[in-house]
């Protein structure tokens, strides 16, 4: 499955957001989409994920059946423990895949029973990041995935991401240096 956009257009009022925007990506593979604020980044995410349909254009094989999506607001779910939120969208809601992984993320077994109103900012982002990676989606949209998190976290992070991008295509929009995370990449920049 190859995700596709065609002439992507996408004004607020008057604004002119995305003027016609097309891009092929790969089978898989990891996408950095780059610009300044009001570029457009979080827009195009959430059309690609089929959030926003008043646009103008085509998207090949995006979509909620399609596309995993971590937020930048996290949306837990507040009466769920951080391995229930993490274990939820996998469709067997498969809470050793979650557990393994907010293991790597640096959770204990108590972090994994607290709450998210238990939670610091940087360890709801990393629960976050793992119910989106659980889905298993073909298309893992990830924005600002990183923003509040330790250089040890990131790192680990970005190995997940390195993996994950081997097997499905991931799409990242982030503010942070991207020169250093992976040659392979492919870097899109959007301009205002």
């Amino acid at each position: 499955m190859v995700l596709k956009l065609n002439s992507i257009s996408k004004r607020f009022g008057e604004r002119v957001i995305l003027d016609g925007f097309s891009y092929t990506f790969g089978k898989s593979g990891l996408y950095f989409i780059l610009g300044e604020s009001g570029a457009g980044k979080t827009t195009l995410l959430r059309i690609i994920a089929g959030l926003d349909a008043d646009f103008s254009g085509m998207v090949e094989n995006g979509g909620i059946a399609n596309v995993s999506f971590m937020f930048q607001e996290y949306r837990l779910f507040p009466t769920l423990s951080s391995l229930k939120n993490a274990a939820i969208a996998s469709k067997v809601a498969d809470t050793d895949g979650a557990k393994n992984l907010l293991t790597r993320l640096g959770f204990s077994e108590d972090d994994m029973k607290k709450k998210p109103r238990e939670l610091s900012g940087g360890m709801k982002q990393r629960v976050a990041f793992a119910r989106a990676v659980l889905k298993n989606a073909p298309i893992l949209i990830l924005d600002e995935p990183t923003k509040e998190l330790d250089s040890e976290t990131v790192s680990v992070m970005l190995n997940v991401i390195a993996e994950q991008a081997r097997e499905r295509v991931v799409i990242v929009v982030t503010h942070d240096d991207v020169s250093k995370i992976s040659e392979a990449s492919k870097i899109i920049r959007l301009s205002t």
